[in-house]
């Protein structure tokens, strides 16, 4: 069996001998198990909840392109794969497509249903912790911000910051800022205002060429105007990624007029404002199509040729008034291409609900939801009592380890033996000492962590039953993808396969 190994630490709070360990960690799990490892891929200072690691999103590239072609892809704890949940399952989906699963050195997981669930519930625990940590490192940077003081990064361009952290105008980049808003109020679009930039030889505070984006983000800059601004526009999609078009609700917001030098008059700021706000109204209403997200792609499957179903539209117009609609089904692949199966297709809004149904009534009930989480610390207690015995033998190996390492020692300073010719084995049992020593921390890190308790288990539950209402269709995908396994359409019956069966009155695994 073949396995890459992913490590990272997140912070400069983590030093870079973290990332040694858990590769030492990984490395001798893939050897107890009879693994041998092809590749490490690492990335430093990085957080989970971004995609901006070039570590982890090269060795998915590796993985899906066929250039290393693992069994299995270890990391030292779950948080270290992913924090945020619809990324994790997005993540851990693509690899079991390329026939690759994710193992953990800490947790140790199987492939059974209740792992899969439980799972779910410590990575929903792992982005509690995560964001609880933002959280409190937001409260120092609000501080900074009501001083009006720059809270870290870049600063737009036309603006530099002194020793003290103040604002002062970069009088070399201030003219491109006047240039943008005075053509911005003319009329000229942003390919007309980047050429004229490029042309008098301005560039981005980056130094590179001014892009669509880089424009918006300066006419919709009100520091420009002297009003310090923190915390604008950090809001975020559905999947955990930043959208800089989006704004915060205004108790978020901290907004402090007159805090920092102005570099354009606030009358050309506003008139500027008002004929952006005007372009976006004229835009909204050209007919823009919302995107249909299919809630049961990946997951749907016809029960006549073992094809997989996908998800379709089609075009019709109403009797009366003539008007054009769409009408949303999912039909089955065969079906579609090679007319080679008979099965019909289904409508996507009923077996959409019909799937949702069966989640509340098998997994999300007032009877289901105790009975599985009395499963679930159940198995979760089993695992900790199977790791409880490997401390006595850790311990037992250090031990040995210190005998053998004490006698050479020993043998050096009595002068019985040839110093070289012992340097590489009292080397060799060095590192098998501090290796051993990792292990040992680890266990008793494990040991002593609190297990998690029933009552945690059921509020990470509830958390995904609010999520399965939700009104955002990508929440509730990651829902239905976390607890369904699939589902099978065939010519006169549907079933419903949920990942774990609770055995309750009001529904099964199977319908």
């Amino acid at each position: 069996m073949k396995a890459v190994i992913y490590a990272r630490y997140s912070s400069d709070n983590q030093r870079e001998e973290s990332i040694t360990a858990q590769i030492r960690a990984c490395t001798e799990y893939a050897e107890r198990n009879g693994y041998s490892i092809i590749k490490i891929y690492t990335d430093e200072a990085k957080s989970a909840q971004t995609d901006d690691r070039p570590g982890f999103l090269k060795m998915m590239s590796e993985i899906k392109g066929n250039l290393v072609r693992p069994d299995f892809l270890i990391v030292h704890k779950i948080d270290r794969f992913a924090r945020n949940r619809y990324d994790s399952a997005f993540y851990k989906r693509e690899l079991r497509k390329a026939g690759v699963l994710v193992q953990s050195v800490l947790e140790h997981l199987d492939d059974s249903p209740e792992s899969i669930i439980l799972e779910s519930v410590l990575e929903g625990m792992a982005e509690y912790y995560s964001k609880n940590l933002a959280r409190e490192v937001m409260k120092g940077m609000r501080e900074t911000a009501l001083k009006a003081k720059h809270t870290g990064g870049l600063p737009p361009l036309g603006f530099d910051v002194d020793k003290d952290k103040n604002y002062i105008i970069n009088e070399s980049e201030a003219p491109a800022v006047r240039m943008i808003f005075e053509m911005r109020d003319a009329g000229h679009g942003y390919n007309s205002i980047r050429d004229a930039l490029h042309k008098q030889g301005y560039k981005t505070k980056l130094g590179k060429p001014f892009g669509k984006n880089s424009l918006h983000e300066i006419l919709r800059n009100k520091k420009y105007i002297g009003t310090y601004v923190f915390n604008r526009s950090t809001s975020k999609t559905p999947d955990g990624k930043r959208n800089n078009h989006l704004s915060k609700s205004s108790e978020e917001v901290i907004e402090i007029p007159n805090a920092i030098p102005a570099i354009i008059p606030e009358s050309l700021f506003w008139k500027v404002q008002n004929k952006m706000n005007q372009n976006k109204k004229l835009r909204s209403t050209g007919g823009h199509k919302a995107k249909v997200v299919y809630l049961l792609s990946g997951l749907i499957w016809c029960g006549v040729c073992g094809k997989r179903m996908v998800g379709s539209s089609s075009t019709y117009k109403t009797r009366v008034t003539k008007e054009t609609r769409q009408r949303h089904y999912y039909l089955c692949n065969n079906a579609d291409r090679t007319k080679t199966c008979i099965n019909k297709k289904i409508n996507k809004h009923t077996i959409e609900e019909y799937v949702i149904n069966k989640l509340e009534q098998g997994i999300f009930s007032e009877e289901a939801m105790p009975r599985l989480a009395e499963k679930l610390y159940a198995h979760y207690s089993n695992i900790k009592k199977e790791t409880a015995g490997e401390g006595d033998y850790l311990k037992k190996e250090l031990d040995k380890v210190d005998r053998q390492i004490k006698n050479i020692v020993d043998a050096i300073a009595e002068g019985t033996v040839v110093i070289r010719a012992f340097a590489e084995k009292l080397k060799s049992l060095e590192n098998e000492k501090a290796t051993l020593e990792n292990r040992y921390q680890e266990w008793l890190f494990k040991q002593q962590e609190e297990i998690v308790s029933k009552e945690k288990i059921l509020e990470v539950l509830n958390t995904y039953r609010q999520a399965l209402n939700s009104d955002d269709p990508l929440v509730v995908k990651q829902v239905i993808e976390r607890f369904v396994k699939d589902v099978k359409i065939n010519t006169d019956t549907i079933e419903v396969n949920l990942m774990v069966s609770v055995h309750t009155t009001g529904g099964g695994g199977g319908s």
